[in-house]
Order: C-alpha cells, then structure tokens, then sequence
C-alpha cells in the first residue's frame, strides 16, 4: 500500500516498490509539483488558495462540504466524480492495488451521502480478476453507489461471458474507459421512446476532472 514520507518538494505517496505517487494534495492524479503559468485552469484554481489550502492540510476536494463551496463558486448543480483507477494502476502491485480501489469506494459512499443530489461518485472496478470485480459491482451497488468505473487498458482476451460479464478482443485504442449505470429498478418497456434532452456538464475546477 502507498505511505507517506518527506521528499525534497513536501509529502509524497510513495509505494513498497518505490514507486513515487505524487506530492500530498499535487495537481493531477501524477500529484505534480504546482508551478505557476504551466496550465491555466490549475492557475485558476490556485486563484482561490485550493493549493495554499492543502498546504494546511485543507483537502478541498475531498471534503464534501468545502467541495460544495467550490461547486457554488462556479456555478455546478451537481458532477460525476470519477475515481483512482489511474492512480491505482502505477502502484506496481495488482493485490495492493484492488484493495486501494474497494478502500476508495466504501470512502466513497460516505462521501457522496453529505450531498447525494449534487456529488454523485463512480465506483471504480478492480481489474485483471474478473471474479473479484463482479464482487466488487454487488459490493457498491449495495452501498448505494449509482455508477461504476471500469478500466479498459491493457491487453483483453477473448474470454465470452463469464459471472454475467462479458469481455472482448482488446479495440484500436490504446486505452479507453467504461462507464455504466447501476440501478436496482426493474427494468421496464416502452412502447415508445421519448427524446432525451443531452447536454454538456460543466465541472468544478475542484473536481477530479481539472486536477
């Protein structure tokens, strides 16, 4: 599992391998150093203190209420939170990092539960075990999680179907991501569908998706 030591520029993850995971409260899921006028929208958020704030250790986005603060600042009604399947697969360990994933989601459900209507997170699948990860989907769905989180990188086998999961030949791309719905309704026919109106979140510069 990932620890915490000093390192030359403050807190860093890092792994049993050696791994370095990034400075404690970093930019991006690599947990980069901030450095002034590389990336506008990390200047933005650093415009607010997000950063000084971690310094203090204030994790802003992950504190519900502050990270509504920060929603109410932009504007957002309410986000997709997507989670560490990023992070979990540069810890060089498949055991360590699929516990990380089902210890990040029961944190998540505690999370989401402050403001439900408005933070609505993914729970994020272990992978290269298709049993534990089918597990994992009746874990968080009992949990109350809505959706999931399912990583498509690396090399696939043509496996057919298997615990109600099915799996295919690896696509073109080199990586992509799989997102799903979960629901305990019954599912119900229609005679007809209606249009659905589609359009484009916005996301907090504090959410995962500007870090």
């Amino acid at each position: 599992m990932p620890y915490v030591e000093d390192g030359p520029d403050g807190p860093q993850w890092i792994t049993k391998a050696g791994v370095n995971m990034g400075l404690v409260g970093g930019i991006g899921s690599v947990g980069g150093k901030f450095v002034p006028g590389q990336n506008y929208r990390v200047d933005k958020m650093a415009e607010t203190g997000l950063y000084e704030d971690g310094k203090k250790g204030v994790r802003r986005p992950g504190d519900p209420d502050q990270r509504i603060k920060d929603m109410d600042r932009d504007g957002v009604d309410a986000e997709v939170i997507f989670g560490i399947l990023g992070v979990a697969s540069r810890v060089r360990d498949p055991e360590a990092a699929n516990e990380m994933l089902r210890i990040y989601n029961g944190w998540l459900r505690d999370f989401c539960s402050h403001h439900p209507d408005r933070q609505i997170g993914l729970a994020c699948l272990p992978y290269g075990d298709i049993d534990s990860a089918v597990e994992e989907v009746c874990r968080v769905a009992k949990l109350g999680l809505k959706g999931l989180e399912l990583s498509c990188s690396g090399t696939w086998i043509q496996c057919g179907t298997r615990s109600g999961i099915r799996c295919g030949k690896r696509s073109t791309m080199s990586s992509c991501r799989s997102t799903s719905i979960l629901s305990r309704q019954p599912r119900q026919r229609h005679a007809r569908r209606r249009p659905v109106r589609r359009s484009r979140p916005r996301a907090s510069p504090a959410s995962p998706a500007f870090r």
